[in-house]
């Protein structure tokens, strides 16, 4: 189990009596449970520990600073040393107990299953709003089809996990890399519940953030649409001139002014600038790729021998 934590103190022990629940029923498996600290400000940390400390199945890992929840992941991954990997976040809105269902499709010969939500307990319309728009934008514009209300709760075999690892750019969507490896794949279905405690870590912000990585990675649509807007804008100025010229030569109406250029300065000053951004944001995430920074950083482990260190 990989479980992304940050400032989860109120939700761990909860989790963790959740999720040994399904351990200890879970008949031949034997199970680790991954937690993976991303620089909490709380003493989600402090927990954490103590969990180790009586369970020796748990293991944690504490990033040196907070790098986001998919870092996060890609951290639990790369230390994850199991036949079969569940990807699951630590503030039960997705219920542990349908990790056996889903371990259960592996046996069948799966190599991927993705955990698609029919249902969004205690989600605001503007959330609920807002995932749809993204789901269908993502449909539209990107080369590779996403799964529809599906986040980062699935279950894998160790040769999608060795796949996987290889994938290190730094501004990662998960959903996507795993969308685009192939393998035999299918989708379960499940209600999710409303978050256990304390508050969402994925604010209005954070969820743009993660739409545009998921755009720029996997679309080149915001390119395409600067050369289709190139030439609209292109077709504009030309009737335009035409008018121009058919008011000055023909209907010698010609009234001196400046509000028309202003406006049309303005309006095209804001899509080269618009324009510029795309494309800037593009050549910096690849001069940021090309750096070759480590992707995350490890201040400390806990029952987890650190020649697992990948």
């Amino acid at each position: 189990m990989i479980v992304p934590c940050y400032n989860e103190r109120e939700t761990i022990a909860e989790f963790y009596r959740r999720m040994t629940g399904v351990a200890d029923r879970a008949g031949t498996y034997d199970f680790e449970i991954i937690f993976v600290n991303d620089g909490s400000r709380d003493d989600t940390a402090l927990r954490l520990n103590e969990l180790s400390e009586r369970d020796a199945r748990v293991k944690v890992v504490h990033l040196a600073r907070n790098m986001g929840h998919q870092i996060a992941i890609t951290a639990g991954m790369d230390f994850a040393g199991g036949d079969l990997v569940v990807i699951i976040d630590a503030d039960l809105q997705d219920p542990p107990e349908e990790i056996p269902g889903m371990l259960a499709k592996l046996e069948e010969g799966f190599d991927l299953v993705h955990a698609q939500r029919k249902r969004r307990d205690g989600e605001s319309p503007f959330k609920l709003a807002t995932a749809w728009l993204f789901y269908k934008l993502m449909r539209r514009f990107s080369t590779r089809e996403i799964v529809d209300n599906c986040g980062d709760f699935r279950a894998f075999n160790s040769k999608v996990l060795k796949v996987v690892r290889t994938f290190r750019e730094r501004h990662r969507f998960m959903r996507g890399i795993f969308a685009i490896i192939g393998f035999r794949q299918c989708i379960i279905q499940y209600d999710r519940d409303r978050r256990y405690a304390g508050e969402t870590k994925y604010p209005f912000r954070k969820m743009l953030s993660l739409a545009i990585n998921a755009v720029l990675s996997f679309s080149s649509s915001p390119i395409r649409f600067i050369t289709w807007a190139s030439f609209t804008l292109w077709g504009i100025s030309l009737i335009y001139l035409i008018k121009a010229l058919l008011d000055h030569f023909v209907f010698k109406v010609t009234v001196p002014g400046w509000t028309s250029i202003i406006i049309l300065m303005t309006f095209y000053n804001g899509i080269i600038l618009f324009s510029i951004g795309i494309i800037g944001s593009y050549v910096g995430r690849s001069f940021e790729q090309s750096q070759g920074r480590p992707l995350y950083w490890v201040g400390d482990t806990r029952n987890i021998d650190r020649g697992e260190d990948a």
